[in-house]
């Protein structure tokens, strides 16, 4: 609903980039290619933290409202998110094993073959689920809690993760963002985050966004400073 808090629109962004980079990668990468597979195994490493943490936040933070408002709706996310969990579970024994069969050129070739297939449908089915996270259960949050309680929800689902896997979201979320978006994120990171903190996700923006992005990220930020200075 244009105009309300949406809870999941970011994260969902980043996990859709997540996801659709690593089923580029799974799919322009000769299997051949040790680096770049290395390279390919260490992220779908990094996303599955993510993956994991995104549906373990929900199951914390979200199922008490999705179970008093809408029991139908949460009755169905969690089939998915349990059908999703095995699919995936398959797609880390895969990894697993194109990691112990380097010295096997012929079975590494059709495990990554397979990778590839498994990692498309599972991308396709994950988004699907994401769909649903957006549009039968952002409706109902909608219906019965305000935006000042979903940014509750949200500012404890965020101070819950750990800083590792908070800056592999924000790896993925801050290039899939808008710019009216980053520069709400940030200008609230730096108003409550440790300056630490907020520094290294400056750092970590200015290598993810190409240089127009970033100067405009800047300069919007500087501006949000000067016109507080001025009130």
């Amino acid at each position: 609903m244009l105009g309300r808090f949406d809870i999941y629109a970011q994260v969902h962004k980043g996990i859709r980039l997540a996801l659709s980079g690593l089923c580029y990668q799974a799919g322009s990468v000769d299997g051949s290619d040790k680096e770049r597979v290395n390279s390919f195994v260490e992220e779908f490493r990094r996303i599955v933290l993510i993956l994991d943490a995104h549906s373990r936040d929900e199951d914390t933070h979200l199922n008490e409202a999705y179970e008093k408002y809408a029991p139908e709706t949460l009755h169905q996310l969690e089939e998915q998110h349990s059908v999703l969990e095995l699919k995936l579970e398959k797609l880390i024994e895969l990894v697993d094993q194109l990691d112990m069969n380097k010295q096997d050129p012929s079975h590494h070739q059709k495990i990554w073959y397979q990778i590839g297939k498994d990692l498309n449908r599972f991308t396709a089915d994950y988004l699907i689920h994401l769909q649903h996270e957006e549009g039968p259960g952002m409706e109902a949050l909608w219906e019965n809690l305000s935006d000042d309680q979903l940014k509750v929800i949200s500012i404890n689902i965020r101070s819950s993760i750990p800083p590792q896997v908070m800056s592999i979201f924000m790896h993925y979320m801050i290039p899939a963002i808008s710019h009216l978006d980053r520069v709400g994120m940030f200008s609230e990171m730096k108003k409550f985050a440790p300056k630490e903190a907020y520094a290294g996700m400056l750092g970590l923006a200015e290598s993810r966004l190409d240089q127009k992005a970033w100067l405009q990220l800047q300069a919007a930020l500087e501006e949000n400073k000067t016109e507080r200075i001025g009130l």
